[in-house]
């Protein structure tokens, strides 16, 4: 089977997996990550990846979290981004629910220093993807949010949008596939 990346990004990646078999560990994940946005966005070019940490209060659990964020800006303008979140922690809803969250707050956060018309962004829980798109015309952000229900107990962020993996073929070209709709939309400006 061809490998959709080169070879030292799988072992990145493989590495991250052996350091941290547990899957709980984010920052595990941190140095694949950082490696495969400067191979897809040249680390010759005018682009430039920046971790954010950001502190998060969980209301419903009355504890403070850590998101770390990578955004990759031109000119000081956010054009891409990532979060990451611990593979284990794909299977709880309430993780999920944490993510999507702090997605869409990001989105929040980024959208006012827009130069670009569409920003991509990507939840990783380790190798696992969600896609999300935000168009700054219509402020339309996608995938829709699915709210709460009082009495019910509602999965708003279903595990089936976690849907493809970066280390295999149909990820990979999906990632990629972002990345070059964000080059071209740079290449304009």
């Amino acid at each position: 089977m061809t490998q959709p990346w080169q070879p030292y990004i799988h072992q990145s990646f493989e590495s991250a997996r052996l350091t941290d078999p547990s899957g709980t560990n984010e920052s595990a994940f941190y140095g694949p990550y950082t490696r495969l946005l400067y191979t897809l966005f040249s680390l010759d070019s005018d682009f430039e990846v920046i971790p954010q940490y950001k502190e998060m209060l969980l209301d419903s659990r009355d504890s403070v979290d850590f998101v770390t964020v990578f955004v990759v800006e031109l000119n000081r303008h956010p054009v891409f981004f990532i979060e990451i979140t611990p593979p284990a922690a794909l299977r709880f809803e309430s993780k999920r629910e944490d993510a999507d969250k702090q997605m869409r707050l990001r989105f929040r956060d980024l959208r006012s220093n827009l130069a670009i018309l569409i920003l991509h962004g990507v939840s990783a829980f380790g190798t696992r993807l969600c896609f999300y798109r935000y168009e700054r015309a219509s402020i339309k952000l996608q995938p829709p949010m699915i709210r709460s229900h009082g009495e019910l107990l509602t999965d708003v962020a279903p595990l089936d949008r976690w849907d493809c993996d970066v280390l295999e073929v149909e990820g990979a070209t999906r990632f990629r596939d972002v990345i070059e709709h964000v080059k071209q939309m740079c290449a304009q400006l």
